[in-house]
């Protein structure tokens, strides 16, 4: 069995990935019980941020080699821009997944997870045609928000063999690596 990299970019990784598999949890878990619009856009912002959280999870791996400090700056400069994020992802060599996230979130963004901001963007008060986003074709479309949930589950599944197998028996390596994440993290916090 192989044993899981320790590296400061790997930790980083791993709490991406997971965040994004707990994000898309709760997704499955919520989904189907909303029964209003706005619980549905909330429960869509779950999706989108197990999205986002595994494309930083991509970056990460895609940049295990560079410079622990300045790769996550990129990504906190990135923020919630699934455009940039996709960019910077290069992890799969097959870049559908990527690809079909940019072109189908474009606009959205984990914002309008408050019932102001969503009904501003899907329901204006005059004229649904106004909006910045149709919902019909968006949010309130099922395969469509389920097409998104299929291909987060593929970028999980992707880098799933990334963060298994035996953790070092090397105690001095697995020190140094929390030494180094601790010094890290005093470092992305200034």
């Amino acid at each position: 069995m192989k044993t899981k990299p320790l590296s400061v970019l790997y930790s980083v990784a791993e709490h991406y990935h997971y965040d994004a598999s707990d994000f898309a949890e709760r997704f499955d878990i919520l989904w189907e019980s909303q029964t209003h619009k706005t619980g549905r856009i909330k429960t869509f912002v779950d999706l989108l941020m197990g999205c986002e959280c595994e494309l930083k999870a991509h970056v990460t791996l895609s940049n295990v080699q560079e410079d622990a400090v300045e790769t996550y700056k990129r990504l906190k400069r990135a923020g919630h821009n699934i455009d940039q994020l996709v960019e910077m992802a290069q992890f799969m060599e097959d870049r559908s997944h990527y690809n079909f996230l940019k072109n189908n979130l474009q606009g959205l963004s984990v914002f309008i997870r408050y019932s102001l901001d969503a009904y501003g963007t899907f329901f204006p008060f005059l004229d649904y045609d106004d909006a910045e986003i149709n919902y019909s074709k968006t949010i309130g479309n099922n395969l469509w928000v389920l097409s998104i949930r299929d291909h987060l589950a593929s970028m999980i599944n992707a880098s799933n063999n990334e963060f298994t197998g035996m953790v070092s028996n090397d105690i001095m390596a697995i020190i140094d690596n929390e030494i180094q994440i601790e010094s890290f993290m005093k470092k992305i916090r200034n």
